[in-house]
């Protein structure tokens, strides 16, 4: 690996990313003249095409899809016995998301997690109460690195809920993510450029383009640059940049389909503001920070304050993605796909923790550095279809897939330091001393996974059905000294009525398994005891095993327009890792966690003119038993996950040219540690949104998103600091059609 020498005030070194960005940028040019708008209905995923107040492209105009991505599925999203929330290309333009953190903190159900150090910063989330960052799917092929998501090349994001060993192997105990990104389409041409301009320096551009090159050819080319800061943080960078290109070819019965993707992004990273300690609470009159009186973030400084160093700190991190498919129909009763892809991801950062002094009002700036590298091999095959057993019709996927995940961890020596800054007004130009040199990766730590699935959904007569998933999983995980060998069976059931033909009734049970070492090489100890190493504690530990029942209704209303969705959740847990409650040190499977609730969703169109996205849920996530000698922690609420989470976003079209819309998310108090005495405070975030048709071709929007301009906080590590949400943000884009 070669590294650059550039460096700033501080002598920090910034490793120069080794990933050259994909040659595609010259062929823009060609499908910029070749290509032009059409306005003819799409099939993708049962949309139509954007009419007047959208956004880019020939986006979906819904807030729903009728489909999921992902074959496993054998029936109509109404119809299939799990809790699906999709976030459509429409709104997360109409919301101005433009990065899959944007989009998850708007999703109830859904809380963000931090990374500190060890465990490097990226998309890290927690689902119905559980972790998921290592649930995270790229066209329904693993990403395991924790890096950063652009949504510039995302058509959606789903998230599917409740365990899902049998959909997506390991981990899922509260469900996982999927991004599903643009493909070409054959039969479209459309092409959609973006100028966006917003307060905190904010400059983004944009492109996305169809051609239809005929003979059953299309390409699609995305491309995306953001020059940016953070609005309400005077310090803080956001820049990124990328590009990606697919290109897809029929042959009669076949299809194959190619995807190339590269995205960087070079930014400051923010762990945001020290919580408070008992001794900044007694020099200040607090009570004893308790459960009754826990800890929170402390709010004496400005709302643009940085503790970190605007000389030292930054964060670079590459990804890459490269996806070849093949699709054949042999009839229309069945279908065989294969996947063969290639991802990578790369990150290096140096940024601050700010902790409070222990006798003093300073806040301390410890230094946090660290790399991460990240690449996965994946092959995917499958058959898909129905066929009848006598009175039976069945509707089956059958498949193998085969991974292999590496994470290696950049070295570094020196350690450049910041002296201490003041709670109140912290100065991030003060002087660096020091200087840090990167070494090279250390031995990558190897995943390999070999699977077999099959679902069949049983049809008994149009009004009953059952639905069965099992997947077996041989899985392997090794760092330099040690190894781990799990095999793993999950298996999901539902029985499910159709009460009629536009509505369904369900219940459900599935399972899932959480083996030794499944995020190690992520490190970090939020993850639960031996989640992301590999000990001698752990590694002769059988998988964590969970199990959840959920009963459920799906209906269509409005001429099938609207979906609405509610489900009785419960998640259990019975034997977690924790630290041995017999000895008080080491590792056992002897705890055991719960999370049950109640989730709602409301997603489609009212009418021609209104739609809606609004989603709610309750989920009371608590340890039974939390482990060590004690059990000091039993009966705690389980970290990070909010009781009550809400989000609505709404549009109305006043007239052909005209839409209004405008959202509100609500997030519940969220602990931060599991002794239950550190807090995040409950939130409200309203945003609001005019569009404006100026020509046939030009759209102009306007976003205002956190319009109140609250303190809002994302997340935290283990309730030492806080991570800080954006202040209010206001952008202008244009979109231009051609």
């Amino acid at each position: 690996m070669s590294y650059s020498s550039k460096s700033s005030v501080g002598n920090g070194l910034r490793p120069m990313p080794t990933l050259g960005l994909l040659p595609v940028l010259a062929i823009s040019a060609t499908i910029a003249g070749e290509a032009h708008a059409q306005t003819t209905d799409s099939e993708h995923l049962g949309t139509i095409v954007l009419h007047s107040g959208g956004a880019q492209g020939e986006a979906a105009t819904d807030y729903r899809v009728t489909e999921g991505s992902s074959d496993k599925f054998t029936q109509p999203i109404v119809d299939t016995p799990k809790t699906i929330t999709v976030i459509t290309q429409r709104q997360m333009e109409e919301r101005n998301a433009t990065s899959v953190l944007e989009v998850l903190r708007t999703t109830p159900g859904v809380t963000l997690g931090s990374g500190e150090g060890g465990t490097p910063m990226g998309d890290r989330f927690f689902i119905r109460g559980y972790q998921a960052a290592t649930d995270m799917m790229i066209d329904g092929v693993r990403n395991l690195g924790r890096t950063s998501s652009e949504s510039f090349n995302v058509e959606s994001v789903e998230v599917v809920k409740g365990p899902g060993g049998a959909y997506s192997g390991r981990g899922a105990t509260g469900g996982s993510v999927n991004l599903v990104t643009k493909q070409a389409r054959l039969g479209e041409s459309f092409n959609t450029a973006s100028v966006t301009v917003g307060n905190g320096k904010h400059k983004r551009l944009s492109y996305d383009g169809n051609i239809d090159l005929g003979q059953d050819m299309a390409l699609r080319l995305n491309l995306m640059a953001q020059d940016s800061g953070v609005p309400g943080r005077d310090v803080l960078k956001d820049d990124r940049k990328g590009v990606a290109l697919a290109f897809t070819k029929g042959f009669g019965a076949s299809k194959v389909s190619l995807s190339l993707s590269h995205d960087e992004a070079h930014g400051t990273p923010d762990l945001g503001v020290p919580m408070e300690t008992a001794g900044w609470r007694t020099r200040n009159g607090g009570p004893t920070i308790s459960t009754a009186n826990p800890g929170r973030p402390i709010e004496v400084m400005p709302d643009s304050a940085f503790f970190g160093s605007a000389y030292r700190d930054f964060r670079d991190v590459t990804n890459q993605s490269a996806v070849l498919k093949f699709e054949h129909e042999f009839s229309e009763a069945v279908k065989w796909d294969t996947t063969l892809a290639w991802i990578g991801s790369e990150q290096h950062y140096m940024m601050t923790r700010p902790t409070m002094s222990g006798t003093t009002d300073q806040v301390v700036r410890d230094l946090r550095s660290g790399g991460r590298k990240n690449r996965a091999l994946a092959f995917q095959t499958g058959l898909n279809g129905s066929f009848e057993t006598g009175s039976l019709k069945h509707d089956y996927a059958i498949g193998f897939e085969y991974s292999k995940e590496k994470i290696a961890s950049a070295t570094s020596t020196g350690s450049p330091s910041v002296g201490t800054t003041p709670i109140t007004n912290p100065n991030p130009y003060d002087p660096v001393t020091g200087s840090i040199a990167w070494t090279g990766w250390g031995t990558p730590i190897e995943t390999t996974t070999k699977a077999l699935y099959v679902f069949d959904t049983i049809h008994f007569d149009p009004q009953w059905s059952l639905d069965l998933g099992l997947r077996y999983d041989k899985y392997e995980v090794a760092d330099a000294s040690r190894s781990r060998k799990d095999n793993m069976l999950n298996y999901s059931a539902a029985l499910v009525y159709k009460p009629a033909e536009n509505g369904t009734v369900y219940f459900a049970i599935g399972t899932s398994s959480n083996p030794s070492g499944e995020c190690a090489g992520m490190a970090g100890g939020a993850d639960g005891s031996g989640a992301c190493t590999l000990t001698a504690a752990n590694v002769n530990l059988n998988p964590e095993k969970s199990k959840s029942y959920e009963l459920g209704t799906k209906w269509e209303l409005f001429d099938n327009r609207l979906l609405v969705s509610a489900a009785l959740f419960r998640t259990e847990k019975k034997n977690a890792r924790v630290t041995d409650p017999i000895t008080g040190v080491g590792v056992a499977l002897a705890g055991e966690s719960r999370a049950q609730g109640i989730e709602i969703g409301v997603a489609g169109q009212i009418n021609d003119q209104w739609g809606v996205s609004l989603g709610y849920a309750y989920t009371d996530a608590e340890v039974i038993k939390g482990g060590g000698t004690t059990g000091a922690n039993d009966g705690k609420q389980m970290q990070f996950n909010a009781k009550n989470s809400f989000s609505l976003w709404s549009t109305y079209a006043v007239n052909d040219k005209l839409t209004l819309g405008g959202g509100a998310t609500f997030t519940d108090k969220r602990w931060l540690d599991a002794a239950n005495t550190m807090i995040l405070p409950s939130q409200w975030r309203l945003d609001a949104m005019v569009s404006y048709e100026l020509t046939e071709a030009t759209v102009l929007q306007v976003n205002i998103n956190n319009l109140l301009d609250e303190r809002l906080y994302d997340a935290s590590h283990v309730g030492i600091f806080a991570n800080r949400a954006p202040g209010r943000s206001v952008t202008a884009k244009i979109d231009y059609r051609f």
